[in-house]
């Protein structure tokens, strides 16, 4: 009898144990399953923090790039156009007009006209690079007595800049309009697009021309010096001056 019933408990044991070691296979095979699709925390948040820092970086590359460009902006110099005219009193013209055109042309600059009245006064214009304007200026001033000394200083940074940018946008004008031109068959829209291509290309000729004397009158300053001859008085003419100042003192007190 107890033979009979081991032998009924082995198959139900034999099969217990392979139900246990299918659940312990499936269980394992479960646990896996989880760690491969549920990364750990920490490693997803360096993961995320990778990310973030190299997003940081890319934004940062870019703000510097653009500060750089603002920056080679500001550090353009000013567009200006100097001039000046300069009178002096001088007691020989010859020897005035010889000083002022050795000046010159030890400054690297030229004379541009030059007139005047003989014996009387003379003029120059003088165009002198823009760096050595103040140095020309003072050594100028010492040729002889200064009667008169006036400055215009004008700012062409503006207008500078707002005409490059014009002409850069009539280039590309101009380069699409002679594309249309080249694809055209017909003679009335060939009539047209020259029509519009001639009036591209006067406006860019017009502002080629400005920008040309714009930068001409900024390299190279402008300065009108006029010398009068001084008069010379003889003893006769001291002697009635000294009368005049004598009446004049009379009628007319310093306050």
């Amino acid at each position: 009898m107890n033979k009979t019933r081991i032998t009924l408990l082995i198959p139900l044991v034999l099969g217990f144990k392979k139900f246990a070691c299918i659940l312990f296979v499936a269980s394992i095979g479960f646990t896996l399953t989880g760690c491969a699709s549920n990364p750990e925390p920490g490693r997803a948040n360096q993961s995320h923090q990778g990310f973030a820092m190299e997003t940081a970086q890319l934004h940062s590359t870019k703000s510097r790039s653009v500060n750089s460009n603002d920056e080679g902006d500001g550090d353009q110099s000013q567009k200006l156009i100097k001039r000046s005219w300069l009178t002096l009193g001088v007691k020989d013209l010859t020897q005035a007009e010889i000083q002022a055109k050795t000046i010159v042309e030890q400054q690297s600059g030229y004379i541009n006209n030059t007139n005047g009245s003989e014996g009387k006064s003379f003029n120059l214009s003088i165009r002198i690079p823009q760096d050595q304007y103040v140095e020309t200026l003072e050594a100028l001033r010492a040729v002889g007595e200064v009667i008169s000394d006036n400055e215009n200083v004008r700012d062409v940074s503006t207008e500078f800049i707002d005409n490059k940018a014009r002409l850069a946008n009539l280039y590309k004008l101009r380069d699409r309009i002679q594309l249309l031109l080249n694809r055209a068959d017909r003679i009335d829209d060939i009539l047209k697009i020259e029509r519009e291509l001639n009036r591209t290309q006067s406006e860019i000729d017009r502002l080629e021309g400005r920008m040309k004397y714009l930068n001409s009158q900024v390299d190279y300053a402008t300065i009108e010096l006029t010398a009068e001859k001084q008069k010379t008085y003889g003893p006769l003419g001291y002697f009635f001056m000294g009368i005049w100042w004598g009446v004049e003192k009379l009628f007319v007190w310093d306050q």
